[in-house]
């Protein structure tokens, strides 16, 4: 079975991108390269554990918002 794709929105870039700076700044460049490295990998994840989500209907720019069903009380 297919994962989805993920999609990061222009606004979870800027997003990622003050976290990181912020990091950089905070901790230095290694820790900012690692968080960075650390998002990826997770978007990854993400993608291929598609059964632990179900589909909501919400759209937000023509995609489904979907819901992480193993965190669920």
């Amino acid at each position: 079975m297919p994962g989805y794709k993920i999609v990061v929105t222009w606004e979870a870039i800027y997003d990622i991108t003050d976290i990181a700076e912020y990091i950089e700044t905070e901790f230095g460049k290694k820790r900012a390269d690692r968080f960075q490295n650390e998002i990826q990998e997770q978007l990854a994840l993400l993608s291929e554990r598609h059964s632990a989500f179900t589909k909501t209907p919400i759209l937000y720019r023509g995609y489904f918002i979907h819901k992480n069903l193993s965190r669920l009380p």
